[in-house]
């Protein structure tokens, strides 16, 4: 393999961030003061590294809450990596694209598209409303979370559509990608 040539291709893609495996708090800490770290050198804009800032920590811990483990024979792949997750953080001339993706249980598509149509269907300005709703209703998942996340990431990008994909390796897990665009302009 063609190490230089990997790091170029990095490189030049303007990778912040990229990382595949298990994510612990500790982990998921480091990952946080990291991109601190890097936003400082990267953005001069202030309400940017903010929203920046905001979006991404939403995005780790996101994954970091919601990582399910699936049946690691059943895709054949290892236990380990039943439980990892991807996460790639990208700057670019435009905008900064953040990509998550992790191995769900395929029962749980339905009520994860429907949250983020729900969300992809309103109007930037009618976010805030939605979000009030979803804290004052304050219904928890199994994993005690109050659903606040994907509105949150779409109101701190400005109302940019949350982007995703579900693609099913079996008929019990399907992987699920989350693509987040956020404008370099403020």
């Amino acid at each position: 393999m063609d190490y230089l040539r990997s790091y170029k291709n990095i490189y030049d893609q303007n990778i912040i961030l990229m990382y595949k495996g298990e994510l612990t708090f500790d982990l998921v800490t480091s990952m946080i003061a990291t991109l601190e770290e890097r936003l400082e050198e990267l953005e001069e804009n202030r309400k940017v590294k903010k929203k920046f800032y905001n979006v991404a920590t939403e995005c780790i811990q996101n994954l970091y809450y919601h990582l399910d483990e699936v049946n690691a024979d059943e895709i054949r792949i290892s236990s380990y990596d039943s439980r990892s997750a991807l996460i790639l953080i990208a700057a670019r001339k435009r905008f900064y694209s953040l990509q998550t993706g992790n191995y769900v249980p395929t029962e749980k598509i339905g009520e994860i598209k429907s949250r983020l149509d729900d969300i992809n269907s309103v109007e930037p300005d009618e976010l805030r409303a939605l979000y009030k709703k979803a804290l004052n209703e304050q219904e928890f998942s199994d994993k005690g979370t109050g659903g606040l996340g994907f509105i949150d990431i779409a109101r701190k990008t400005g109302g940019q559509k949350l982007r995703y994909k579900f693609q099913p390796v079996t008929d019990n897990v399907t992987y699920f990608t989350l693509q987040v665009r956020l404008p370099r302009e403020a």
